[in-house]
């Protein structure tokens, strides 16, 4: 079905064209934790001043921005956040997105300059921003313990958002061997492993990944029950497990790419084992949300230069083809789908 597509007008056009300024408004106040210092009661701009420690002039200038846009607003002299800032970008708002901010600004923010010379020639340019010689990303953030750090915290946000979901509806009370491939921090692995105490969860990741997510086991209080796996998906093979989970991973490579891997995943889980794929999905007739034109965006910018946010009807398709049938689809969030397949068939017995 099409989706009923957004009317763009000339001061929608311009506020794409100033969207790199309406963005460092944003990192600014969150750099400073401005959304933070205003409480629920706010401030004047003389104790804004005082708190932030910076000069008059430049201070006008970021509350000016923070206003235009809506991220605060003005009640007589003193300054007021608002209401999604309150609930989004403060120390203690219920869903904390500051991590999302300060991934765009240290991760994306630069290589996305690179945007129509990566399209131009089918690869992530931007990578050139980051140091190494590793072809994707994350195999260039395993030598950036900085930028790693930045890059699994925003990970861990969008992550938690869509476990809270996610650990409802796939039920999994029998237990088992469960293997979460590019399990990044273990969020979903102990939400998991905390919702259904049967479960043994293995994280499959790269080692610098690994050591991160053994630390938040640890601290979980589930060593024992959660534990890590350090490998290369295109390299090593799954050990054999009773389900297995790709969230927010397939999205990175490829459709070849993903064939090879629902491949292997159908190898290495037990005949009737679950496969649970999680992914920003876009609409199957291509027409949106912009939340997958711009992940797919970073994916071939800076990722891996071949990943995209593809359609639920090519995964229904792919898991097909890899000897899986489809047991259903669903919405997580606005943007992450579910899709549940089940293994059946030898069809992915033979060597990809």
């Amino acid at each position: 079905m099409t989706r009923e597509l957004k009317h763009l007008d000339v001061p929608g056009l311009h506020a794409i064209m100033d969207g790199y300024y309406a963005f460092q408004f944003l990192y600014a106040a969150v750099e400073f934790d401005l959304f933070t210092l205003l409480g629920k009661d706010g401030l004047t701009r003389e104790e804004i001043i005082e708190r932030l420690q910076i000069a008059e002039h430049p201070a006008r200038i970021l509350l000016l921005g923070c206003v235009s846009l809506g991220l605060i607003r003005k009640e007589g002299s003193r300054y007021i956040c608002s209401e999604v800032a309150a609930a989004t970008l403060t120390a203690d708002s219920p869903w904390d997105q500051r991590s999302l901010v300060r991934f765009g600004h240290e991760i994306s923010y630069r290589p996305m300059w690179w945007f129509c010379e990566a399209l131009r020639k089918g690869t992530n340019e931007g990578l050139r921003e980051f140091a190494g010689t590793s072809p994707t990303l994350y195999g260039r953030l395993a030598t950036n313990p900085a930028a790693e750090r930045i890059f699994h915290e925003m990970m861990g946000t969008v992550t938690t958002i869509v476990a809270e979901r996610f650990v409802e509806v796939a039920d999994m009370s029998k237990g088992g061997r469960l293997l979460d491939v590019g399990g990044g921090a273990a969020t979903n692995a102990i939400a998991l492993a905390r919702r259904w105490p049967a479960l043994e969860v293995t994280i499959f990741d790269l080692p610098s990944v690994s050591a991160s997510a053994q630390e938040a086991i640890e601290a979980a209080g589930l060593r024992g029950r959660v534990g890590t796996m350090s490998g290369d998906c295109f390299v090593d093979e799954f050990p054999t497990c009773d389900c297995l989970l790709f969230a927010h991973f397939l999205e990175i490579w490829s459709a070849e790419q993903i064939r090879e891997l629902l491949v292997k995943a159908h190898r290495a889980l037990v005949p009737g084992g679950k496969i649970y794929l999680i992914d920003l999905f876009q609409e199957d007739d291509e027409t949106g949300p912009a939340s997958a034109a711009i992940a797919s965006a970073y994916l071939l910018t800076l990722a891996t230069g071949g990943g995209m946010a593809y359609t639920l009807n090519e995964y229904s398709h792919w898991l097909r083809d890899a000897g899986f049938s489809v047991l259903r689809r669903m919405p997580l969030s606005a943007a992450h789908g579910l899709i549940i397949a089940i293994r059946d068939g030898n069809l992915g017995q033979s060597s990809p």
